[in-house]
């Protein structure tokens, strides 16, 4: 377990307690210790246990493993995000090369990460980086996956647009089944939030109105909490997205400002000016 008896040593004396306190009727003080000096490993069962006893999260705890990083994809996404803000399609391209050159290591999730940056890549360049069988290939992989978790559902957000229509459709009917499970779980609650708001503007862009309701209903059940702001004003900004290429109204379009208007005011700068491009580049296509 690499460090980890380390790392739990840690936060167990930084939040007072001893090995005595830990120890119960599944894990002995001395088998604990031994734990923490490196000489033994534990079953992930008993591992969950002492996390528990020190009111400690597993996710906190991979945090921690990690060098107080993010895990490997959220990384990428953090760099794909700043580049293409940036515009910077060179740097995205050495990104893809540093991706596609990685080892045997873990080379599945590898395939799909490059698969990721090329068709963000494309969409930032214009130029051509993905074919027909990168999409099987993602598609494939999402498919084969019966419970999605954490990777599955940014690796489908973030790549969702570049699918065909039906794919996309059945893929995310599939993502509601294969994540019922893990919905408690704050961080992919508001992941699948995200995916079902990124599915409903792809299904308004692409004029697919009867989807797109599909994806406002999912929506309207999600009830987001008062804290979740950015949500609620994407939320808002498609809908009256909806109304403006549906009906062709006017009074959406001033709808729309007014969301880009609250991104402003909440200091989301980056999230404003995303839309705002996205509100130009609508209003002077008609």
């Amino acid at each position: 377990m690499r460090n980890f008896g380390e790392i739990f040593k840690k936060f167990r004396e930084s939040r007072g307690f001893r090995l005595k306190d830990v120890a119960n009727e599944v894990i002995s003080t001395s088998q604990l210790s031994r734990f923490e000096k490196g000489e033994t490993d534990l079953t992930i069962s008993k591992f969950i246990l002492i996390l528990d006893e020190i009111n400690l999260s597993i996710d906190e705890f991979m945090y921690a493993v990690h060098g107080f990083r993010r895990d490997e994809l959220n990384e990428l996404l953090e760099k794909i995000r700043k580049y293409i803000t940036m515009n910077d399609v060179e740097e995205m391209k050495r990104l893809l090369i540093s991706q596609s050159e990685q080892g045997e290591k873990r080379q599945k999730f590898h395939q799909i990460n490059t698969i990721l940056i090329k068709i963000r890549l494309q969409d930032l360049s214009g130029e051509n980086y993905y074919d027909s069988s990168d999409l099987d290939d993602l598609t494939d992989y999402l498919f084969s996956v019966e419970y999605w978790g954490h990777y599955e559902l940014l690796v489908f957000i973030n790549t969702l647009d570049a699918l065909k229509h039906d794919v996309f459709m059945l893929l995310t009917r599939e993502m509601t089944r294969r994540t019922d499970f893990y919905k408690e779980i704050p961080t992919n609650r508001r992941l699948i939030s995200t995916m079902l708001l990124n599915g409903y503007i792809t299904c308004i862009e692409r004029e697919k109105f009867i989807d797109a309701c599909y994806f406002e209903k999912q929506l309207n059940q999600c009830c987001f909490i008062e804290t979740e702001v950015y949500e609620r004003l994407v939320f808002q900004y498609a809908q009256n997205l909806f109304q403006y290429k549906k009906y062709g109204s006017r009074a959406s379009v001033m709808g729309m400002k007014k969301c880009i208007e609250a991104m402003n005011l909440a200091g989301s700068y980056h999230l404003s000016k995303h839309y705002e491009e996205h509100l130009k580049k609508l209003l002077s296509r008609n």
